[in-house]
């Protein structure tokens, strides 16, 4: 009969007590942490120039009735350069988010006699969670 050695036991029961201690002290991860986090994404996305990756964070919604060509065309079409974006706060409900998002932009070709016109503005996005994950619902014009 072959004996199983404590010292083996020992430590395999100290690295099951160990896991589960370490599981234990995991913490979920907050709403606004998580709209932090992807609102920043975004920005971040949008400021590298990548359109297309920017087009993922839309709503599922948004993305059934804009082709992300449309979409990229509109960004690319506007008198507007965004030049920072800091996120601010947010007010949570159970699947949507209010995110406010401080942004540098540059407005050109605006005013008669301007050529460019810089300036800060807070906007309030509306974020939505669907299939587990926070998405961006740009306002309808």
């Amino acid at each position: 009969m072959k004996k199983f050695p404590i010292t083996k036991y020992v430590n395999w029961m100290g690295l099951m007590c160990s896991l589960v201690l370490l599981s234990a002290c995991a913490t979920p991860v907050s709403k606004e942490n998580q709209i932090e986090k992807r609102v920043t994404e975004r920005w971040d996305t949008i400021f590298s120039g990548d359109l297309a990756g920017a087009y993922e964070f839309l709503s599922p919604g948004f993305r059934s009735s804009v082709s992300s060509s449309q979409y990229q065309r509109s960004l690319l079409m506007q008198n507007v350069q965004w030049t920072s974006a800091e996120y601010m706060q947010s007010e949570c409900e159970e699947t949507t988010c209010v995110a406010r998002v401080s942004v540098g932009f540059t407005v050109y070709g605006a005013l008669r006699g301007v050529k460019s016109f810089d300036g800060t503005q807070i906007l309030e996005e509306s974020w939505v969670l669907a299939d587990g994950q926070w998405y961006f619902v740009p306002a309808t014009q």
